[in-house]
């Protein structure tokens, strides 16, 4: 009777132990358990989060196009359709409702624009062309959404198709590139007819000076020292009365104010002069407003 008993014992205990070594050999080879998955992206519209207005951060006119910058306020988890760029030659564009035939999106045929390909999505940028040189332009921004609504519109700015760039001049008056012309945008003679401006140095340091100076049957340009400046941008109206002379030194940091002989202006801003034994050569930022008597830049 004991005998038996001790063998019913053994075999308990050794059940026991395969079930232990198996609940061993089940836990090690479990996999583990999976990450749980990422929160679906949070769409724009009906109950989700509104995206604020875009804020334009920079807003350039050029000759042939004008260049748009804005702050989107996006995250990754806000999707949205794009952005409509709008443009009009008058003031308001940016409280007419989004149904309005007036509001007509500039880009893509009046399709949303994406966005650029730079991959940074909480700021956009866009070139506009083609343009009217010397036109008035009104830009506002807005959130396209899903669905075909719209966020509410960015801040109106305004902004003038006007050639800005860099120019060269040299002391020669012979060369091509020894003068420059506003309106054709492009180095010329300095004794060409279409000239408007040329360098020329003297004892007391290089100067800017009207073509008229050097045959009076050339156009008659004023010139006029600003003043101080950080950049070509400083100084946007500009009095059109009361300004200007035949010549007008350079002064490294200053802005010169040049109205040319049918009354249109332009600013230079003269970066380090390079001056050599047989010439001397400036390089100028410039920035040309071409609508006759305007003031502002």
């Amino acid at each position: 009777m004991i005998e038996r008993r001790r063998t019913a014992a053994k075999r308990c205990l050794a059940g026991c132990a395969a079930l232990l070594a198996f609940v061993a050999i089940s836990c090690t080879l479990a996999p583990p358990p999976s990450p749980a998955p990422p929160p679906p992206p949070m769409p724009i519209g009906g109950a989700a989060r509104i995206l604020p207005a875009p804020v334009i951060t920079r807003a350039e006119g050029f000759g042939d196009r004008l260049e748009l910058t804005w702050l989107t306020h996006r995250t990754p988890r806000d999707v949205v359709a794009g952005y409509n760029v709008y443009v009009s030659t008058t003031p308001g564009a940016d409280r007419l409702a989004s149904n309005d035939p007036q509001l007509v999106n500039c880009l893509l045929g009046g399709t949303a624009y994406p966005g650029d390909t730079d991959g940074i999505i909480d700021s956009e940028s866009v070139i506009i062309a083609p343009v009217t040189r010397g036109s008035q332009y009104y830009l506002h921004v807005r959130t396209a959404l899903p669905g075909g609504a719209q966020g509410p519109p960015s801040a109106e700015y305004e902004v003038i198709a006007r050639p800005r760039g860099v120019l060269t001049l040299r002391s020669r008056f012979a060369g091509a590139g020894d003068g420059f012309s506003f309106a054709a945008d492009r180095s010329v003679s300095s004794l060409s007819d279409s000239n408007d401006v040329y360098l020329f140095a003297m004892k007391n340091g290089l100067f800017l000076g009207s073509p008229a100076r050097l045959n009076p049957l050339l156009r008659s340009t004023r010139l006029s020292d600003l003043g101080p400046s950080a950049s070509i941008d400083d100084f946007p109206d500009c009095p059109l009365q009361g300004y200007g002379d035949e010549k007008a030194a350079l002064i490294p940091g200053h802005t010169i104010l040049v109205v040319t002989d049918d009354g249109r202006m332009a600013k230079l801003r003269p970066r380090d002069p390079v001056v050599s034994s047989d010439t001397s050569s400036v390089t100028f930022d410039y920035l040309f407003q071409p609508i006759a008597g305007e003031a502002r830049f």
